[in-house]
C-alpha cells in the first residue's frame, strides 16, 4: 500500500479537479489565487511522481 504525503489544499485540490471544477472555481471555494491553486496542483503532480493530472488522480484513486 502506497501513502501518499500531499499536504490537505493538495488533496482538496485533486478532489475538485476529479469533480470537474475549474482552477478558478477551486481558487474561489478555497478563497486562493489561481496561481496558488496551479502551485498546489504542481505541488501534487512532483509529490506523485505524475506528469498529468489525469495520472495524478489515477495514483490517489480519484475518478476523472
Amino acid at each position: 500500500m502506497t501513502i501518499w504525503k500531499l499536504s490537505p489544499i493538495e488533496r482538496s485540490c485533486l478532489r475538485w479537479i476529479s469533480l470537474g471544477w475549474s482552477v478558478s472555481e477551486i481558487a474561489l471555494l478555497e478563497g486562493k489565487s489561481e496561481a496558488e491553486i496551479r502551485s498546489h496542483l504542481n505541488r501534487a503532480l512532483v509529490c506523485l511522481g505524475a506528469t498529468s493530472l489525469q495520472e495524478a488522480l489515477a495514483k490517489v484513486d480519484c475518478p476523472s
